[in-house]
């Protein structure tokens, strides 16, 4: 018996027909590692995309809370100042404020201590227990800043290490001035870095991940998770404060960390209402290692296909069509989330300049509130607001001052208690509306009063103005309905307001004036 002699390896290679199927399929085992190395870089850079977005949210929550915490110390130390300034001169009961201080300190977790200092730092007043013997903190750093400056802004300084009991302890100080003007003493308020450090550590984050509180100059006020040596140093060198803050308020980037140099994916929040910098930073390391752990399966997975390419081409192209195809309707996809991304955007509903609402959230708020008056049977009133002459304003000024001056009236607008069931809006332009829900006529316009003064209050310049003060005022209209649950409720209201406005108008503007009692929807 004769055998036959299989084709080689070489004999196959040498014919056209392998040469082509070699040729073809090394250039599609070739494609397919690029395809799928493009498509791993481009998971890595979503994956950074992702951390670069992550950090700048959770830069940015840290701040609110960071605010918060500072807003009610601030409110602390504003309700001690008025305490003190409603007594006459030397007459300040230092037993009775160290029992109010030592009340707003137990309502407020984080709070350390309130201090109350003379001109000269001999302690008054405190929250905590006894005073340390012969202390005087005339030395201390926010002494000598407010002893320089006569605002009556708080100050928020670097830490410190407490006298009373040693803590690190971040000082929020507001001066005292006499009936002269003069420097009076110090309000101190101490608020534990503890407190802090507690809530960041309520993030589940890697042991190289860090949370960054600074001071607008830079001074670090706490860093999880260094240690407390890293408080109080400065990075005015950091690429944080030479580059990225200089550009933008808010933001993201990658670099080397100034703390440790440690490689981080950062976000950084700057504070609107206060000095303070927050930055969030991902270790890249341990970014990409989870990076790799997460797609180890689709590596794996591709090399097996790989391997089954050698032997079934075909297959695999038509594997690829079907990735290309999936790739396209991912793309297609993801224009479509953009749009509707973009769509939510525009439905945004706070006023961009003013920050109060806008026409969309008052014609929700008032719609709401009208349903809700129709079921409870009590009023709602709508106070209609426009500044007196400010086309004559915007033509003298111009406009970026028109805006401020927009700025400025909604200021005092957002100012005024509306007993936290009521809303200041932009209605459009120069108008503006107050939405006073469970409100009577008299109330709604004792509310439009305190309006029309409260902008007065604040002596914006108005050159071309009839009012003889030659300041910024306003008029206001208002008018109380009870729902009747119908279609054109709004439109009522909204009407009798509008006419009462054109009334204050009519009797010289600077006033408020009424529709009258409250109006039954159906009448």
């Amino acid at each position: 018996m004769t055998s036959r002699k299989q084709p080689s390896s070489f004999s196959l290679l040498s014919s056209p027909l392998g040469r082509s199927i070699a040729i073809s399929g090394c250039l599609l085992i070739l494609a397919v590692i690029l395809m799928n190395g493009w498509s791993l870089r481009d998971s890595w850079q979503l994956s950074v995309n992702a951390a670069r977005e992550t950090a700048v949210n959770l830069a940015l929550s840290q701040a609110r809370q960071a605010e918060d915490t500072f807003l009610q110390t601030e409110i602390s130390l504003r309700e001690i100042q008025r305490n003190i300034q409603q007594r006459p001169p030397g007459e300040v009961n230092a037993d009775e404020l160290s029992r109010i201080m030592r009340e707003q300190r137990s309502r407020l977790p984080q709070l350390h201590g309130l201090f109350y200092y003379d001109p000269s730092g001999r302690w008054i007043a405190w929250s905590t227990g006894r005073s340390p013997a012969g202390v005087n903190n005339s030395d201390r750093e926010y002494f000598a800043y407010h002893r320089l400056n006569g605002h009556n802004n708080i100050h928020i300084g670097p830490v410190i290490h407490s006298r009373s009991t040693g803590e690190l302890v971040i000082p929020v100080s507001l001066r005292l001035n006499d009936r002269a003007g003069g420097f009076a003493g110090i309000l101190l308020a101490t608020v534990r870095v503890d407190y802090f450090r507690q809530f960041y550590n309520y993030y589940e984050l890697d042991d190289k991940d860090v949370l960054v509180l600074m001071l607008a100059d830079s001074t670090v006020l706490y860093a999880r998770p260094m240690p407390d040596s890293y408080i109080g140093r400065n990075l005015s060198s950091s690429h944080l404060f030479q580059q990225m803050l200089m550009k933008s308020d808010r933001g993201s980037g990658e670099w080397n960390a100034a703390l440790d140099g440690l490689p981080r994916v950062f976000g950084f929040v700057r504070s609107e209402r206060y000095p303070l910098v927050v930055a969030a930073g991902f270790d890249k390391t341990s970014l990409r290692e989870n990076w790799l752990k997460s797609r180890l399966q689709d590596v794996i997975l591709n090399a097996v296909l790989l391997a089954i390419m050698l032997a079934v081409g075909i297959w695999i192209l038509r594997q690829v069509r079907i990735n290309i195809r999936n790739q396209h309707e991912l793309a297609h996809l993801r224009d479509e989330l953009t749009t509707i991304n973009h769509t939510l955007q525009s439905m945004a509903m706070i006023d961009g300049l003013t920050g109060l609402a806008n026409r969309r959230q008052f014609d929700l708020f008032l719609r709401d509130s009208l349903k809700r008056a129709f079921r409870s049977g009590k009023p709602v009133s709508l106070v209609m607001i426009d500044i007196d002459f400010f086309k004559q304003y915007n033509d003298a000024y111009g406009h970026v001052a028109g805006d401020q001056c927009l700025e400025n009236v909604s200021a005092a607008l957002r100012g005024m208690s509306l007993r936290g069931i009521g809303l200041t809006a932009r209605y459009g332009g120069e108008e503006f509306a107050l939405i006073l829900p469970e409100t009577s006529a008299d109330e709604a316009l004792a509310i439009a009063w305190r309006a029309v003064r409260a902008v007065r209050s604040h002596h914006i310049p108005h050159a071309t103005t009839t009012i003889p003060a030659r300041i910024v005022t306003i008029s206001a209209g208002c008018a109380t309905l009870f729902s009747t649950n119908q279609e054109d409720d709004m439109k009522k209201l909204k009407q009798l307001a509008d006419d009462a406005l054109y009334t204050a108008k009519r009797k010289g503007r600077n006033q408020a004036a009424t529709a009258g009692k409250a109006i039954d929807a159906g009448s």
